[in-house]
């Protein structure tokens, strides 16, 4: 198809976007439409390209994957190819591993299927994937092996006439879209990166194409004025608490639309930097997410310079690999064959699949390696005695001696036993369920999560009040969790209220139900609530390493104590009303580990948590005198 500068300068808008938001910059909040936007582009210029050579008698299936090949590939191999040598000589053996796989799932173009298990997009174990970003690009691949299939079929029954063939593509636009709209609220990750539920948007590129509207130039700025408007309010409007893609990605979608329809001779299309960063906006899209990454393992994100730095790398970086590697490609590979695609990788995945399973079973293959120790999740002071249940919980009998506490509460409760036990001169009760707020009646997104919970906490208030009356009671647990408002979070409570004036809002309902729950253990046991543990912003263990590989040693990983004040509000308000509803006592775990303001992450440069949020021995060690005065020195 002809170059259209108004495209181009879209292509730059939708990477400033995405990039900016990945990289955190405030105002950018809204950033990942940046995606949707691609996707319009890229069905109104795959339709355009198909449908102009089948006009032509110029079309051929081989001709046109080719084409996608060099488009995509080799940039995409030689960045599966630095992050495979990067990760050879600095990233942990778990780590090294995984990232092959990545590598391979990506080059296969599958990798959104895998990322549609492994969670959400906004969630914070899926940031720690150097090839995250490939999700988009295995699903236009998807698209592409599909799509000309459908217009190849459509112009052998329906004929040269394109009316019928835009029917047909109008509808499934529908049925797409119908199925994105009911699918996010419930199964957001396979509406976030599975074609069925995002080929709308590529479906609408193709019905701009199929139904071109030809305007006056006044009325071309109008659109495109209307378009960037549309594109401009879910950049600053939405951000991650928005349940994506769903209705709300029609936004940006109508926005994209907009502009190439409009395809005005305007300041926005006539930009020699938004031209030159359209240019280059794959390549810029390919490397940013592995800096973001880097960036982010060793909590640097948040930092000014290092912004400056990573955004600055991402520009080089994709700038040397558009002029080395996809303009070169294009220029010089065969346009008609796929073989010389192929071949590489091939050989790269399986490069990739066989150095993964010879890790496992030689990993001193990487010679010049020193595998970092990771600090043990389970402690290494406590004696436990555990027993099988039900709910897959953990049940345990902490130490020796006469029962003296009983702590209950989800992963905090299990990862905190230590520091109980570290001043406890008897034993101790362990009963913990991960991802299990304290409450009574609530449900969550992950339906079956929350029946098991709710079972469980019914449990064991019936073995509080029938077989342990009287014995102290601590209780855990991660409320920010069950409250964050984060579109993909499975773990968010909800409650079932009757939607009429009047109705509590969710954190208000939350402190009602929690009180209750904790009211109903007071009434036989006294009760301790464990105030929220600090939360670090990345996998502290992994963060360590890297910072430690390619930084002099410095102060120690930790955030403000606002940050950990702003992140707890709403628990720390429920705490405090509690308290005053059911007499019962509360402890704080800042003093501890937020010495002079700082929240530690590290301390003299030993890890104080297994990952973000889940403390080890060394932290509970800081921990133990919050619990010493519970019980009677020895």
């Amino acid at each position: 198809m002809q170059f259209r500068p108004s495209i181009n300068a879209l292509r730059a808008i939708a990477v400033i976007c995405v990039v900016l938001f990945h990289f955190r910059v405030p105002g950018f909040a809204g950033g990942y439409i940046g995606v949707d936007i691609f996707f319009v582009i890229s069905g109104y210029l795959m339709t355009g390209i198909i449908l102009g050579g089948r006009d032509r008698d110029q079309f051929s299936l081989r001709s046109f994957y080719a084409s996608r090949a060099r488009r995509i590939i080799p940039a995409l191999l030689c960045l599966g190819l630095a992050l495979g040598l990067f990760g050879f000589l600095y990233l942990p053996g778990d780590d090294y591993r995984s990232l092959l796989r990545d590598i391979s799932s990506s080059l296969l173009f599958v990798s959104n299927f895998s990322l549609a298990k492994s969670g959400n997009y906004f969630e914070a174990a899926p940031q720690e994937n150097w090839l995250l970003h490939t999700w988009s690009l295995s699903l236009e691949w998807q698209f592409y092996l599909l799509y000309p299939l459908l217009l190849l079929g459509c112009r052998h029954y329906f004929g040269p006439s394109r009316n019928l063939t835009a029917t047909l593509i109008l509808a499934l636009a529908f049925f797409s879209f119908l199925a994105s709209a009911l699918l996010t609220p419930s199964f957001q990750a396979f509406a976030f990166y599975l074609l069925p539920t995002r080929a709308w948007e590529l479906l609408i590129g193709g019905i701009l194409f199929l139904y071109p509207l030809r305007p006056t130039e006044p009325f071309r700025l109008s659109l495109e004025a209307a378009g960037l408007a549309c594109i401009g309010l879910a950049l600053f409007w939405l951000n991650e608490q928005a349940p994506w893609p769903g209705v709300l990605a029609l936004i940006p979608v109508a926005g994209a639309a907009l502009v190439i329809l409009a395809n005005a001779d305007s300041p926005l299309s006539r930009n020699a930097p938004l031209q030159f960063i359209g240019r280059i906006s794959y390549s810029l899209y390919l490397w940013h997410w592995p800096v973001v990454v880097f960036l982010y393992l060793c909590g640097l994100l948040g930092d000014s310079w290092a912004l400056l730095a990573g955004l600055t790398s991402t520009f080089f970086l994709g700038s040397l690999s558009y002029f080395f590697i996809e303009r070169p490609a294009s220029a010089r590979l065969p346009g008609n064959r796929l073989k010389p695609f192929l071949m590489p990788v091939a050989l790269v995945v399986v490069s990739a699949q066989g150095m993964a399973e010879l890790l496992k079973v030689v990993p001193g293959v990487r010679f010049h390696f020193h595998e970092p120790t990771r600090p043990a999740y389970e402690s290494q002071i406590v004696v436990k005695e555990c027993l099988p249940n039900e709910f897959n919980a953990v049940d345990c009998r902490l130490g020796t001696g006469e029962i003296a506490v009983i702590l209950l509460g989800d992963s905090h409760a299990q990862a905190t036993a230590a520091a109980v036990q570290s001043v406890n001169p008897g034993s101790a009760l362990l009963w913990a369920l991960g991802g299990c707020p304290t409450l009574r009646q609530f449900s969550m997104r992950d339906g079956e999560l929350a029946a098991n919970c709710r079972a469980f906490n019914e449990s064991r208030l019936k073995l509080l009040r029938e077989t342990y009356p009287g014995v102290p009671v601590l209780l855990f647990s991660r409320t920010a969790l069950y409250l964050d408002r984060n579109s993909g979070n499975r773990f968010r409570v909800h409650f079932d209220l009757e939607p009429q004036t009047g109705s509590p809002s969710l954190d208000d309902a939350f402190a009602s139900e929690y009180a209750h729950t904790v009211c109903a253990i007071a009434q036989t046991n006294p009760v301790w609530i464990v105030k929220p543990l600090p939360e670090m912003p990345f996998n502290i263990y992994k963060g360590l390493h890297l910072r430690s590989r390619f930084f002099s040693p410095g102060s120690d990983i930790a955030i403000p104590i606002s940050t950990y004040l702003a992140r707890n509000k709403v628990a720390l308000d429920t705490i405090a009303r509690t308290e005053a509803r059911c007499g019962v006592q509360s402890l704080d775990p800042t003093p501890y580990l937020c010495p002079e303001g700082l929240c530690l992450g590290t301390k003299n440069g030993v890890p104080l948590y297994f990952d973000d949020n889940h403390l080890v021995d060394a932290g509970n060690l800081l921990l133990r005198d919050l619990f010493s005065g519970l019980f009677p020195r020895r």
